[in-house]
């Protein structure tokens, strides 16, 4: 009966609020985007349509032809710097700088985890044996937006002043190819040479796009050159190499426009094909409630994380919206983070890992996953998500040896009928047969390999092995004989997903006796906590992110060199699991001298991946269910589970991918 109230609840919300904007059109809360100086004057705000079939001609509400404009939900509600746009610092992400406005050496084609060139000619020549020398040759014909052409002026340009300022640049991107680039020097105007620190056989993920983004940013040095300090210059209207410039934004960080270039063939990837949408705007809709509503209104194009109960209700009242499959888990896992529960082992009493199995074995992985979820997601037991490109070679070798794999008591806590018991609880709940995965195989694609048992019994086994005891009520006790206080921080709002996992985590370990305070915090304070040891207990996080067989993207900071004490209140510089093992940072040093497709590098994976489990260094939950629906009334073409051409997200760089296919649909 709860579960039937909360998929209903959502709908009569929605039509109690459709009734009452039946009298007047619903208001958008917008301030009057902000123009660049040459701009005449801010564009007239227009009111939003109150049906699902807005009249002819309909406008947004910054100005621009509705038919023309692709607009995308905001990944993180609200930008704090909305008109800093130098890359060298921490800048205004997830608005379409990146996405838009951009372009790398080389790029990947998310469909299939593949590297290509953009900027780049072809992928980069090896000039020695130790694989530290590289030529790298650049596409000629592109330009700038201000119509000055791109050559490796630029990029020494840009290597130049990330050394100099090395001590000063704030964007983490600089700071990795300040570590990892030792020389260069220009060849011609269209090539130049690098030499790396160390043999490097994934130069075209670090000095290119891996996932969502490059650490490599190239800025325009006709523009950076004339600065009097290029730290401070904010290039709040950034001259672009992508087919996009930026046309306004809000100066309160709620949203920002992108218009086409009229010589978009002439950009960083205007030879991949013509960006179909005129403009683009990045936009955040409110709270998940007053989103819904404006969603089904058709008020913009693509969610980001909207929780299940809501794109039921959204799609029972508009037809045209879709999620990225018709069967369950519905959703794309593709995303190359995953979900887990980030801990403190500096920290008394995590540094213990009987303590740390405790809060694996005491989580209630099948329930958070219903109530939060329901069911709609991925789990996922290893340090890594679980994808059709990493299963293969990480996951199905390591399955014999996790379902063996022993505590020091003896206690086996794998639990490989996981996904077969998740779909057990879904038919009892009512989930009709049709829209489940039938058979073993298609269970473990859709639902994952296993995860850890449920096991109260073993979890404070562990615990009073290691001098802990219950207290009053059940309350346990740390061996100091204080009560346990652990603080686990979890998003706000703005991600409303992952908001509802970590209330029904914190839930599950207070039905164990654990004193759980869970705290919401903003996107600043959430990134905050989680670069600063003196502010980190433990947190729900999206960390291991990974997407193609090389790990070292993601693992490469693992090393004794990158550890702080438990209470330094300097923002770290790597390593963000706290981990001091000294047997993973030998495997990934050796890691760094060798391809990253051998048999050994991917062997060293495996061992890594091992070692995590042995210490439960990273409670990894699942793969990050990215509940994207999209609304196809303006625009049709998107990623789906039929048409996988790129992952379904607006927050990498690979939306460029969907923006060149999509379609209008014709309707105004």
């Amino acid at each position: 009966m709860f579960k039937r109230m909360r998929l209903i609840l959502p709908i009569i919300l929605v039509m109690s609020m459709l009734i009452s904007a039946c009298g007047s059109a619903p208001a958008v809360t917008s301030l009057p985007p902000t123009q660049p100086p040459s701009a005449a004057a801010a564009p007239t705000a227009a009111t939003a349509a109150a049906t699902t079939a807005p009249a002819a001609g309909a406008m947004t509400d910054v100005g621009t032809p509705r038919h023309e404009t692709l607009i995308f939900q905001t990944f993180d509600r609200q930008t704090a710097n909305p008109d800093q746009h130098n890359p060298l610092m921490v800048y205004a992400q997830w608005r379409g700088f990146r996405e838009l406005g951009w372009g790398y050496l080389w790029e990947n084609d998310t469909g299939t985890g593949n590297s290509y060139p953009e900027l780049a000619a072809e992928m980069p020549e090896v000039l020695n044996s130790e694989n530290t020398k590289f030529r790298i040759k650049l596409k000629k014909g592109i330009y700038w937006s201000d119509g000055v052409e791109f050559t490796a002026d630029d990029v020494i340009y840009t290597l130049e002043t990330i050394f100099k300022y090395q001590d000063k640049v704030t964007n983490a991107g600089a700071r990795t190819i300040s570590r990892y680039v030792k020389s260069w020097q220009k060849v011609d105007g269209y090539t130049f040479e690098v030499e790396t620190v160390r043999p490097s056989y994934d130069l075209h993920t670090v000095l290119g796009t891996y996932t969502w983004g490059a650490a490599l940013t190239i800025v325009p040095k006709h523009v950076f050159e004339k600065q009097a300090d290029v730290l401070s210059f904010r290039n709040t209207y950034p001259v672009t190499l992508g087919p996009y410039t930026l046309k306004s934004f809000d100066p309160n960080g709620y949203w920002a426009l992108w218009e086409r270039r009229s010589d978009w063939q002439r950009s960083a990837w205007g030879w991949m094909g013509e960006p179909k949408p005129k403009y683009v705007l990045y936009k955040d809709f409110g709270p998940e409630e007053t989103r819904l509503l404006a969603f089904i209104q058709n008020q913009y194009d693509v969610d980001t994380f909207m929780s299940p109960d809501s794109i039921k209700a959204a799609q029972a009242k508009n037809q045209h919206i879709t999620t990225f499959s018709p069967k369950m888990p519905y959703h794309n896992m593709n995303d190359a983070c995953s979900y887990g529960v980030l801990m403190n082992m500096h920290k008394s009493p995590l540094d213990m890992p009987e303590v740390r199995w405790a809060l694996a074995l005491s989580l209630d992985l099948l329930s958070v996953g219903i109530n939060a979820m329901n069911g709609e997601f991925m789990a996922s037991p290893f340090p890594m998500v679980d994808t059709a490109i990493l299963r293969p070679i990480y996951f199905e070798p390591l399955l014999p040896w996790v379902k063996d794999f022993a505590l020091p008591d003896g206690y086996k806590p794998f639990n490989a009928n996981f996904a077969n018991d998740l779909v057990a609880r879904l038919r009892q709940m009512g989930i009709p047969d049709s829209v489940l995965p039938q058979g073993d195989l298609a269970i473990s694609e859709a639902f994952g390999v296993g995860w850890w048992k449920y096991d109260v019994a073993e979890a404070e086994k562990l615990l009073t092995s290691v001098g802990f005891k219950r207290g009053s009520g059940g309350v346990w006790l740390k061996p100091d004989g204080n009560v346990w206080q652990l603080d686990f921080v979890i998003p706000s709002d703005w991600n409303k997903v992952m908001q509802r996992i970590g209330f029904s985590i914190g839930d599950s370990w207070k039905k164990f006796g654990i004193q759980v305070n869970v705290r919401q915090v903003d996107n600043a304070e959430f990134t905050a906590t989680q670069n600063t040891n003196a502010l980190l207990q433990t947190m729900l996080n999206w960390t291991n992110c990974i997407y193609t067989p090389n790990y070292l993207n993601s693992w490469r900071t693992i090393s004794a060199a990158n550890l702080k004490p438990a209470d330094d209140t300097t923002t770290i510089s790597g390593n963000m699991w706290r981990w001091n093992n000294s047997r993973v940072h030998a495997l990934v040093s050796e890691a760094h001298t060798m391809p990253t497709d051998s048999p050994r590098f991917r062997e060293i994976g495996r061992e890594i991946m091992k070692e995590f489990v042995k210490d439960m260094a990273y409670i990894n939950i699942m793969n990050i269910p990215t509940t994207i629906p999209t609304n196809e009334y303006y625009w049709t073409g998107f990623p789906k589970q039929d048409n996988f051409y790129a992952v379904p997200y607006s927050w990498w760089s690979s939306a460029r991918e969907m923006i060149i296919n999509i379609k209008p649909t014709g309707r105004r």
